[in-house]
């Protein structure tokens, strides 16, 4: 970026410097013609046109050098209790109570023990990802798109077990997100997204969204969105902002397995209501074989997690992502837990 930005300075200092002799040429002339009149127009008028290509090159010379600090800094959980994702999840939840009832599921995985996935959204520093680690659970870590100059972060990252790639979706209300890629953004600006995310961490599989209530709930988006995935073989995973999202139907009409959000567990930070989700992802689990529950990296949450381990979730294997995954895809069970005909 750092070569083409000055590339591109020298280019326009050239075509300055070439605006500068053309004007010198009209010194000789003592009295101004129409023509000269409209050559000099014409020539201020190419000046302010460099000006505001090296204000835009300036700007985005700015965003590329702020980039890894702008995802250091968006999630203070300390300033901030409430993340984006539930912030987008709750504008919908009132129309979710509305219009979704919760399925009732025949138990899957019927000769193992119930399965529980817990994906912890919005990880953008490595404190976040050492607090994690002290669980010792196999918590599901999903990290914002990471900058490859931020070698330490990518380090880290490198040395985890599994990881996935929280990606920024548009939302129906809440719009103060870093990169999101949005409704009727072009291929290219999304095929050029999932690279540079492929590049920067060549080994990611699995992908789940950041808030996203707009652009999941749009099908032609999401379809656009899930073919340029496979073509690099990144699993899409639903985090379900939205009782609107097209996922499942998708899911049907494709015949694939798309997974999906159970439970959010930390919609409210108090004691009582974390444990009740850790519960109420239990009794899922019991149920039908599986559960996938997200959290957030809340000091509040991760205690609870940290105390559930050895009481709430004894009685259930804590799994990654790609593990239930695969497992399902051996039993046949496609989203809604439904066997898929062969």
């Amino acid at each position: 970026m750092k070569k083409l930005h000055n590339f591109m300075i020298l280019s326009l200092i050239l075509a300055i410097f070439s605006i500068l002799v053309d004007l010198g040429t009209t010194r000789d002339v003592p009295t101004p013609k129409a023509d000269n009149i409209l050559h000099l127009s014409n020539n201020t008028n190419k000046i302010k046109e460099i000006d505001r290509e090296i204000e835009y090159l300036e700007e985005q010379n700015d965003k590329v050098s702020t980039y890894t600090k702008q995802y250091k800094k968006r999630v203070d959980y300390d300033k901030n209790p409430t993340s984006s994702e539930i912030q987008d999840y709750k504008d919908n939840i009132i129309e979710e109570v509305v219009t979704e009832k919760k399925p009732k599921y025949n138990k899957i995985l019927k000769d193992s023990k119930p399965k529980i996935v817990i994906i912890i959204d919005d990880i953008a520093n490595k404190k976040q990802l050492e607090e994690i680690k002290k669980i010792d659970l196999k918590l599901t870590p999903s990290i914002f798109p990471i900058s490859k100059n931020d070698k330490d972060m990518l380090k880290m990252v490198n040395e985890l077990d599994f990881f996935m790639i929280h990606l920024p979706l548009e939302a129906k209300k809440y719009t103060d997100e870093l990169d999101t890629i949005k409704v009727n953004d072009p291929d290219i600006k999304i095929q050029t997204k999932i690279e540079n995310i492929k590049k920067t961490t060549p080994t990611i599989k699995y992908i789940n969204n950041h808030t996203g209530s707009k652009f999941t709930a749009n099908k032609d988006e999401m379809e656009r969105l899930l073919n340029i995935l496979d073509s690099h073989n990144i699993i899409f995973i639903d985090s379900r902002t939205t009782p609107d999202s097209k996922l499942n139907e998708i899911a049907k009409e494709q015949n694939r397995l798309i997974l999906y959000r159970d439970i959010f567990i930390d919609n409210n930070l108090d004691s009582h209501s974390l444990n009740n989700q850790l519960q109420e992802g239990v009794n899922l689990a019991k149920q039908r074989g599986y559960a996938i529950l997200i959290a957030h990296p809340h000091k509040e949450t991760l205690r609870a997690l940290k105390q559930a381990k050895d009481s709430i979730l004894k009685d259930v294997d804590i799994i990654y992502i790609d593990e239930l995954n695969n497992i399902l895809q051996d039993a046949k069970v496609t989203q809604y837990a439904q066997r898929i005909h062969k």
